[in-house]
């Protein structure tokens, strides 16, 4: 099986930005002009066995050229293929202080530049009763002025003459998806099939002779889109010798028969959280944003399709907020209310998820009396599943403060809310 490393080119991106090589874990790389990038690392084998070592090596190449031609319709996209050294284990913690803080030893194009997005995904693989399983992880973040950031939306609540300022948050930003059952001849005839997909040709014709781009496991294989014709990709290799002409991706909502998504949906869910935080990167042209989130938006929709909600109601109640924040961004209110209601609707005991679902819903009409303590008495129930965190004690800050300029609203004497208001440190 071989490894690629593509970025798909905008207008905005100098070629010197693409030279790049298959990384070690103990010094990754980002695409310093890419608006988000991919880190893929390995599948971790939980055991010593050399069948369940290859399978492990095979699953990361595997998932790698999935994200790779799922993703390329979004646009200046990076993918990094992460290799463990010899005895040593990639950390995904380390990898994203590395890239997002502390820099690499390889310099300062290895580190991420504030604005731009991060997916990460990894895994382990372990065999139980005979049979082999795989487990998915992902995380994704933008890169702030000094690491990575939580995505936060400021929510205007009308409340009489005044405005209150609040804040809200996606249900989670990482996720750990179920074991899944994968047998070792299913990654087998998926590896053929994408040697056989993934052929270079010298014309945009699936009649034209191709050529197979590379089959090492231990060597990259880095190349650009010099051009694009609907779904073929005309690429450019970035050293001498390999191979160059065109290739059709996977562009559409169809799930081809050589397709990793086929038993591991999660890539799908991958792709449209990579959609989706490209969209929040910004510079997307006006034209192309309702698109992309179409995009973005279908292959959320195709995890879904594959995996029931009472089976992954944390990945459910995360598609619903992502769909929530497209939502709000287009400002469609009552639709992003509804979402983030779903949101919590499937994880009743995440205190971000039900803090944004109360943050939503006081946002559809002006405050009263009656909603300002509706919303105070949902925040005091979230504020007891997480005691510490920071958005909702801001926000029930925000709703005390209009409470001592509208006593007549507030559900406390003046002594009460006083304290109220210094246990929250304000």
């Amino acid at each position: 099986m071989r490894h690629l490393t593509l970025l798909l080119l905008t207008a905005l991106l100098p070629l010197q930005l693409l030279a790049m090589d298959i990384r070690p874990c103990s010094d990754p790389v980002v695409f310093s002009g890419a608006a988000v990038n991919a880190l893929v690392l390995p599948w971790r084998a939980q055991s010593g066995s050399p069948a369940l070592e290859a399978a492990s090596r095979q699953m990361s190449a595997l998932a790698q050229l999935q994200l790779l031609t799922g993703m390329l319709k979004f646009g200046s996209i990076g993918v990094v293929d992460l290799v463990a050294e010899p005895r040593q284990v990639c950390d995904v913690d380390q990898v994203l202080s590395r890239v997002s803080q502390t820099g690499v030893a390889s310099g300062p194009s290895g580190r991420l530049k504030a604005g731009q997005g991060v997916v990460v995904l990894w895994g382990r693989l372990f065999e139980q009763d005979g049979e082999l399983f795989l487990q998915s992880y992902l995380r994704f973040a933008r890169q702030g002025a000094a690491g990575l950031e939580p995505e936060v939306l400021k929510v205007p609540v009308r409340a009489g003459d005044a405005t209150l300022s609040l804040q809200a948050a996606l249900p989670a930003q990482a996720l750990s998806f179920a074991p899944r059952r994968i047998r070792l001849d299913d990654l087998a005839r998926i590896d053929a099939a994408f040697r056989a997909a993934l052929l270079v040709r010298p014309s945009p014709d699936l009649a034209a002779p191709g050529v197979e781009i590379g089959r090492s496991t231990s060597e990259s294989f880095p190349y650009w889109v010099a051009e694009t014709r609907g779904d073929w990709l005309r690429l450019a290799p970035m050293r001498t010798g390999l191979p160059a002409g065109w290739v059709r991706a996977h562009t559409g909502d169809d799930t081809p028969e050589w397709s990793l998504s086929r038993w591991l949906p999660e890539l799908d869910f991958a792709e449209g959280v990579a959609g989706w935080l490209r969209l929040r990167t910004g510079g997307v042209p006006a034209a192309q944003r309702q698109p992309m989130a179409d995009a973005a938006l279908a292959a959320l929709a195709r995890y879904e399709r594959a995996v029931p909600a009472d089976q992954a109601p944390s990945a459910w109640g995360l598609a619903a907020g992502l769909r929530g924040q497209l939502a709000w961004g287009y400002e469609q209110r009552e639709a992003a209310a509804q979402h983030f209601a779903q949101a919590a609707e499937r994880l009743p005991g995440t205190a971000a998820a039900r803090q944004t679902a109360a943050v939503m819903k006081a946002a559809q009409r002006p405050l009263d009396a009656a909603s300002a303590k509706a919303l105070a008495d949902e925040l005091l129930a979230v504020l007891a599943l997480d005691p510490h965190d920071t958005l909702v004690r801001a926000n029930l800050q925000a709703l005390y403060r209009l409470y001592a300029q509208r006593p007549d609203w507030s559900p406390f004497t003046a002594d009460e809310l006083a304290m109220r208001q210094q246990l929250l440190g304000g």
